[in-house]
């Protein structure tokens, strides 16, 4: 209880209000455990689901923006530094294995761009609560992740990716 009032005094609103933005938080985070739901059973069916993919990291990069300080908690931190270790490997993955000459028009490339949005929200939020010290974001030697591509394009490009092939499909 000590911590849900430094909260709310340390952000100056009621307790109410902090109610409500927990409340607004937990529908975000059922919403988030849906698609991952959903994209995992897409995957384990062989799909490729970029569209998908992109929605459940935009989610999740909103919810690490806006709600940073519901992980202040040592559980959260370590959720928080698990998923940045976790998204840092799988781009550094996907770009380790990524055929540079058709880079734009691959799906990697969407992945890619995403997983930039991503990393750098969890990083901004992992030093905020102190998850991550500015050495460990250092080690994890990423170079520049100025994402190329805004959400918004992000999400059309693999929205018409996904039209394209049901339209080949239908030919």
């Amino acid at each position: 209880m000590a911590k849900i009032l430094e909260l709310a005094n340390s952000r100056q609103i009621s307790l109410g209000q902090l109610r409500e933005e927990f409340r607004q938080f937990l529908q975000k985070f059922n919403k988030l455990t849906e698609l991952a739901d959903k994209f995992n059973l897409k995957v384990e069916q062989g799909e490729i689901v970029v569209l998908l993919f992109v929605r459940l990291n935009f989610l999740l990069k909103e919810i690490v923006d806006q709600y940073w300080e519901f992980f202040l908690d040592e559980d959260s931190k370590e959720v928080l530094k698990g998923l940045t270790v976790t998204s840092t490997n799988f781009y550094m993955e996907i770009k380790k294995n990524t055929d540079l000459k058709n880079f734009q028009k691959d799906d990697s490339y969407i992945v890619l761009e995403t997983l930039k949005h991503v990393i750098l929200s969890l990083i901004k939020a992992s030093l905020r609560v102190k998850a991550l010290s500015e050495q460990e974001v250092n080690a994890l030697n990423l170079g520049d992740i100025t994402p190329q591509e805004s959400e918004t394009m992000l999400t059309s490009l693999a929205s018409t990716q996904k039209w394209d092939w049901v339209y080949k499909n239908l030919a």
